[in-house]
Parts: structure tokens; sequence; C-alpha cells
């Protein structure tokens, strides 16, 4: 079984960007899938990424 909440690396690995990249589209409040503060650390659920890229798949 996967896990479901991702940190940033295993992000950016799972989406092809870079880690750094992501902390600079959050900074400029533009970063498109939801980010969950757990702590002081950030997580992305799995559930969340996955619908954001279905929805660019069905953009292209």
């Amino acid at each position: 079984m996967e896990k479901r909440m991702m940190d940033i690396r295993e992000l950016g690995t799972y989406i092809g960007v870079k880690p750094q990249t992501i902390r600079n589209q959050i900074s400029m409040g533009r970063f498109p899938i939801p980010t969950k503060k757990i702590g002081r650390l950030l997580k992305w659920d799995r559930r969340d990424v996955d619908r954001f890229l279905d929805r660019l798949q069905r953009i292209n």
C-alpha cells in the first residue's frame, strides 16, 4: 500500500519538478495542488496530486 501523504521531495519526484521550484511557486501563491500543513511540515495528499494530474491530462 502506498503512502497517502507525500513530503516535498516525494512530490517533486512524483510530478517531475524540483523541490525548490515547488517552494518558489508556493511562496508566490501559484502552486496549484492543495498543501496540508502538519506541524511545521508541508505535505500533499496523493489523491489531490492525482486529481490535479488528471485535470492536466484532460486539458492536453
